[in-house]
């Protein structure tokens, strides 16, 4: 909730509001696209925890890895394997101390 709140000091609430709905769509598309039954709630942490330039990007970079590995449209489990692990890249990792 903290970083919602420096957000909304820093930007305003109607960017924070637009973002909002980015992830929002973001996260429609991960479940009607990628749902292979067994990943909505890691989507679901994803699109709420993750930057939205982020899932963006993953979602882009999955399009093109399925196309140049000529995944099948009804494989579902294998586009969500692959999205999978690119969401787990683009998470933010603790810093070292």
């Amino acid at each position: 909730m903290r970083p919602n709140l420096d957000f909304i000091g820093t930007h305003g609430l109607d960017r924070f509001l637009e973002q909002q709905t980015k992830r929002i769509g973001l996260l429609q598309t991960m479940l009607e696209d990628f749902d292979d039954g067994k990943s909505k709630s890691f989507y679901c942490v994803a699109a709420a925890l993750l930057p939205v330039t982020a899932l963006e990007d993953s979602l882009h970079r999955v399009q093109r890895q399925i196309k140049e590995d000529k995944v099948k449209s009804a494989d579902v489990k294998t586009k969500a394997g692959i999205l999978r692990g690119l969401l787990m890249i683009a998470s933010p990792r603790p810093e070292s101390t």
